[in-house]
């Protein structure tokens, strides 16, 4: 008898172990089909490193991206810069305009709308394009489009839409506040590295007429999933997002950690040396090959500048004291000299190593920063090897 309900009690033990297994299996089934509610945003004009990021979001090989420029009044030049994006990832778009009589439109804004992977709005009046939303029903789309899992995303006026309110030049003669469609339960300051804007933007969370929000440059931007911010990234060391918040009485503008954004086939981190030189080319002086990039860049200067008629001596000094910061060297092949031949850039000059002797493959500008300068050189680097394998001795300026 003991043993019969000894075997009875582990049998009921193991159906029990079972049925808590299979719902556990059943919820988390369940919270694998969940539709996440994705928004991403960011500070400034639509480029193609964010369309790239919303086409990776979509983990699709060729999705339906949405673009709706009613901020701009469907201003063409806007939907042909788009276009062009979108021809140079090789993706199909479709152009949602408003600005349009029922016989131009073959679909429904709702058949359009939510039939997209995902929907990315421009720039432009923030406060007519919800108006003209509202008046056409596509905030309510746009809801069930977020409900459906379909990506909503886009930067100022684009990115504002989403939020509770943010900061806008909308209305004549001064920047001010504008309510949007509240899926974000936040406040929204794009365009943030504008003084007035941010000015404006803290001293309204400072008075609690808005709630605690978030901030982007113009070239950084926030992912929330299901209205939480999960995901901080940027093009440059320049461009941040920030959490803006009072704490303990005291306005608190928190940078956030982002991860840069590159373009495709960008070299990886490990895949090029770096050498930091931080010397002028007088500092240099005298050289006697083209041996290195360094000697060929002092080089390539003194044929192409210094050796002109007429310098002056201010001129010559000027020339001289171009400094060389860094040397990117990929493969041992190609170089890309850092340098501040320029007053609000950094150059960077190519160079190509051609059986020993390093021949300049011509100038572009790197960046702003240093570490922009290198987000060029890894964007860039397979490119100019291609080119220098067809022409070593090509000299091409891409300013």
């Amino acid at each position: 008898m003991k043993q019969r309900m000894k075997h009875r009690a582990i049998w009921l033990l193991l159906v029990l172990i079972f049925s808590i297994t299979g719902i556990e299996s059943l919820r988390a089934q369940q919270n694998t089909n969940e539709k996440n509610e994705t928004i991403f945003v960011w500070g400034g004009d639509i480029n193609l490193k964010f369309v790239q990021y919303i086409v990776d979001l979509t983990k699709k090989d060729n999705p339906k991206i949405c673009y709706l420029p009613t901020a701009s009044a469907d201003n063409q030049d806007n939907i042909k810069y788009w276009s062009n994006i979108c021809n140079t990832l090789k993706i199909d778009t479709i152009i949602l305009k408003v600005w349009v009589s029922s016989s131009e439109n073959n679909q429904s804004f709702e058949d359009i709308l939510l039939n997209s992977d995902a929907i990315v709005v421009g720039g432009g009046n923030t406060l007519n394009m919800l108006g003209i939303w509202k008046a056409q029903g596509i905030d309510t789309i746009l809801q069930k489009a977020l409900k459906k899992g379909i990506i909503l995303s886009g930067g100022s006026a684009g990115s504002i839409c989403w939020f509770q309110n943010g900061i806008s030049d909308s209305r004549p003669v001064n920047l001010s506040l504008v309510n949007g469609l509240g899926y974000l339960s936040y406040s929204n300051c794009p365009h943030y590295s504008d003084e007035n804007r941010k000015n404006l933007f803290h001293q309204m969370i400072i008075n609690k007429k808005i709630s605690s929000g978030y901030a982007s440059d113009e070239r950084a931007g926030v992912l929330f999933k299901n209205g939480k911010a999960v995901e901080f990234v940027s093009q440059s060391d320049k461009h941040n997002s920030y959490s803006v918040y009072i704490e303990k009485g005291t306005l608190q503008a928190k940078k956030m950690e982002s991860r840069i954004l590159l373009k495709k086939n960008a070299l990886l981190e490990n895949d090029f040396t770096v050498f930091s030189i931080n010397m002028t080319i007088e500092e240099l002086l005298p050289f006697d090959n083209k041996t290195t990039p360094q000697n060929a860049f002092i080089a390539t200067v003194k044929e192409s500048r210094l050796a002109k008629e007429g310098l002056s001596e201010i001129e010559k000094n000027k020339i001289l004291n171009i400094r060389i910061v860094k040397i990117f060297v990929y493969n041992n092949k190609l170089a890309g000299i850092v340098n501040n031949a320029y007053e609000d850039y950094y150059g960077l000059w190519y160079f190509y190593n051609n059986n020993g002797t390093w021949e300049s493959l011509g100038e572009d500008l790197g960046g702003e920063t240093i570490f922009e300068s290198e987000i060029t050189f890894r964007e860039k680097a397979k490119i100019m090897m291609d080119r220098a394998t067809q022409s070593a001795t090509t000299h091409t300026v891409f300013r």
